[in-house]
């Protein structure tokens, strides 16, 4: 155990640093194919509406929400949020941000199989969050100062499930958030929104994005390693 958390102590400061420079080059991509106007001469916004409506989903609204880069495909309200930085937007990089929220509400509508298992984790996921670290540091406190204590025990597996729920839900989001972006390249190309010759830019801009889910789930992994190896230390030194 306490190898573990050596190595995964060793690991998390790189993993921070990745995450901070993966972060960057979202915006650092988003920016390089900002001056390359879509094919169509259609704004973000309007590119999102055109997708939606050839799939037949009309009732799915489209707004501009504050920010950079804040997009988002909210299921519960059928709303389709585009920040500031894209709403009005007709480059390459915004119509891909814009398609990849499309493409959410797309899988919503044809049942996809991942996001469905992502939606049962979110409510889940909300719980589980909040009460992991109260539970695991009172389940630690107790562990240390008194010498046999079976609630401990309990408060920490307990703990640890619910962070290992967070674990299993950055994993989940990874098929959905790689096929969303599949689905946004495909749709700009066959619609005509972009050329074809434009296809790997928006690839280029959607796979940095991308490396952002790859970097929690990583991160959410070592730190779920390290919180099992501080309490299985903590019970072999004594």
């Amino acid at each position: 155990m306490d190898d573990i958390y050596v190595i995964t102590t060793l690991c998390l400061f790189p993993l921070v640093l990745l995450t901070v420079i993966v972060g960057s080059k979202v915006n650092m991509k988003f920016k390089q194919y900002n001056d390359v106007i879509n094919a169509a001469g259609l704004t973000a916004a309007e590119a999102a509406r055109k997708i939606l409506d050839d799939a037949g989903l009309f009732d799915v609204r489209v707004v501009r929400v504050a920010g950079n880069l804040t997009d988002n495909y909210n299921p519960k309200t059928n709303v389709l949020s585009l920040s500031d930085t894209v709403y009005d937007n007709k480059s390459v990089s915004a119509v891909g941000v814009a398609a990849h929220e499309a493409g959410h509400a797309l899988q919503y509508s044809d049942e996809y199989f991942p996001v469905k298992i992502r939606a049962i984790l979110v409510p889940v996921c909300n719980l589980t969050s909040r009460a992991a670290m109260p539970l695991l540091l009172v389940g630690l406190l107790l562990e240390m100062f008194l010498s046999y204590n079976p609630v401990s025990n309990v408060l920490f597996f307990v703990g640890v499930a619910c962070y290992g729920m967070y674990t299993v839900f950055t994993l989940a989001t990874l098929p959905v958030e790689f096929n969303a972006s599949r689905r946004a390249r495909e749709l700009l190309v066959s619609t005509g929104i972009i050329a074809a010759t434009d296809e790997a830019k928006v690839k280029s801009v959607l796979n940095a994005a991308a490396m952002t889910y790859i970097m929690s789930f990583a991160l959410s992994l070592v730190q779920l390693l390290r919180i099992v190896a501080i309490f299985g230390g903590g019970r072999k030194r004594k």
